[in-house]
């Protein structure tokens, strides 16, 4: 982790209507069954422990926030795991997100 101070002021805008895409993932390896959520209303608190909740003792879950690009296409920024169906690779820090996901099995981060 990499921490900087700014002026915060340096921002441009702000979005007090976030929409965050949660992922579910069940199963192991191949065999992972994916479900997907968008939700709005929300802090980020609330919906890590609604994913937290969702995922239960043996589910995975990653949280991200929905955005848009300049050509107004929808991406997303992940705040908390990753796609558990993205194929392993070479990238380090994408292998250290999906070991901290396993990790994270069945634990609640966030209180209720």
């Amino acid at each position: 982790m990499h921490v900087e101070p700014i002026d915060e002021q340096e921002a441009g805008w702000e979005d007090h209507r976030p929409r965050f895409r949660v992922y579910l993932f069940d199963g192991e390896g191949p065999s992972l069954r994916t479900s997907a959520y968008d939700v709005t209303g929300a802090e980020v608190i609330e919906v890590v422990s609604w994913a937290e909740q969702q995922a239960g003792a043996d589910g995975l879950y990653a949280v991200a926030l929905v955005g848009k690009n300049v050509r107004g296409e929808r991406g997303l920024t992940w705040l908390v795991g990753m796609d558990a169906t993205d194929a392993p690779g070479s990238d380090l820090r994408q292998e250290m997100i999906r070991t901290a996901m396993h990790a994270r099995r069945g634990q609640r981060r966030i209180a209720r």
